[in-house]
C-alpha cells in the first residue's frame, strides 16, 4: 500500500515538473478578454491595429484587467503587447508607425507606456517576463520598469 502511495505521488511531482518546464519554454503572451472596447486604432502606415479587451476578475469585489492586442494586418496575427489593472482612464495612440503609446492612469495609479510592437510587452504583474520564451523574444516591461 505504501509502495503504490510512493509511486502516485512520484508520477504526480513528475508530471508537475514537466508541466512547468513545457510552460516555461513555450509560454505565450495572449490574452482576449470577455468584453471588447470600441474599434481598433489602426497604426499610421496600417500595417497594424490595436485592440481593447477588458476582462472582469474577482466578482462584486474584485476588479478589471485590460489588455490591448496588436492585430498584425500583414500576417493576420492578433498577440497581447500590453497586461494590467485597468485605472479608468485608457487611450491608445501610434507615436510611430510601429510605437503604440498606452495610457491607462488614474488619480492613484499610472500605468502609462510606449511599447514597439514586436519588441516590448508589458505585464504589469510580470508574470510573463519570468518565462524563457518571453525573454528571448521581448523586452518584457513590469510597473517596476516604467
Amino acid at each position: 500500500m505504501i509502495k503504490k502511495f510512493i509511486k502516485i505521488i512520484v508520477v504526480v511531482t513528475l508530471l508537475l515538473f514537466f508541466y512547468y518546464e513545457y510552460n516555461y519554454f513555450t509560454y505565450d503572451f495572449m490574452y482576449v478578454g470577455d468584453i471588447k472596447d470600441g474599434k481598433p486604432v489602426v497604426s499610421p502606415n496600417g500595417d497594424y491595429a490595436a485592440q481593447i479587451y477588458y476582462e472582469n476578475y474577482g466578482g462584486a469585489a474584485g476588479g478589471v484587467i485590460l489588455i490591448v492586442n496588436i492585430i498584425n494586418h500583414k500576417t493576420n496575427k492578433e498577440q497581447t503587447i500590453y497586461y494590467s489593472g485597468a485605472k479608468g482612464n485608457v487611450i491608445l495612440n501610434w507615436s510611430a508607425p510601429n510605437v503604440l503609446s498606452i495610457t491607462n492612469y488614474d488619480e492613484y495609479d499610472n500605468r502609462n507606456v510606449e511599447l514597439i510592437v514586436g519588441k516590448e510587452i508589458y505585464d504589469e504583474f510580470g508574470g510573463a517576463c519570468q518565462h524563457y520564451k518571453i525573454k528571448k523574444q521581448y523586452v518584457c516591461k513590469d510597473k517596476d520598469s516604467i
